[in-house]
């Protein structure tokens, strides 16, 4: 997996298929199973609408963003009150989560992943994701890795997400959500 300097400025992505197909590269070659990207736009205090990049089997998002949404994910919501998530922890105590992994799985999820805030503009939300193959007992340490390692990527991915966002050459990736 590259190296990031944050005092670079990189250049935003061309579209979100090239940013879909960044994660899948990186994804490969920090050989982790999945990564996520999430902006959660806010307008007049309530959601208005996702950009959702991410890794996952196109079928498994449709299947979610029309059973789950983030709003209803108590994963996402606490990521949403800027809180580090350890899906394995909120697999074990919460029934939707642990729902929602019996469907994820078929889809080549893992319970093993970790959610992170990173700091967003207004009242918006951004959230990024990373799943990967362990076991109960080396997860721990594993978590505790995947953060410090891939914090760095997320604030550089952001950074070049959100010049698109900006740019609004959104397409197809974008939910509108339902108040």
């Amino acid at each position: 997996m590259p190296v990031y300097d944050s005092d670079t400025d990189r250049p935003p992505f061309g579209s979100m298929e090239k940013a879909t197909a960044f994660l899948l590269q990186s994804a490969a070659e920090a050989k982790v199973r999945h990564l996520s990207y999430w902006y959660l736009q806010y307008l007049d205090g309530a959601p208005d609408q996702v950009i959702w990049s991410a890794t996952y089997d196109p079928a498994y998002m449709n299947y979610y963003m029309s059973l789950f949404t983030p709003l209803d994910d108590p994963v996402i919501s606490d990521v949403m009150d800027n809180k580090f998530v350890d899906w394995a922890e909120w697999f074990d105590v919460d029934h939707l989560a642990q729902k929602m992994n019996r469907v994820a799985s078929r889809y080549g999820l893992t319970r093993y992943g970790i959610s992170m805030p990173l700091p967003a503009p207004g009242e918006d939300k951004i959230i990024f994701s990373v799943c990967v193959d362990s076991n109960d007992a080396d997860w721990p340490q594993q978590r505790n890795t995947l953060a410090m390692r891939f914090l760095p990527f997320a604030k550089e991915f952001d950074s070049r997400m959100r010049k698109l966002v900006e740019a609004d050459q959104l397409g197809d990736s974008v939910f509108k959500l339902s108040a």
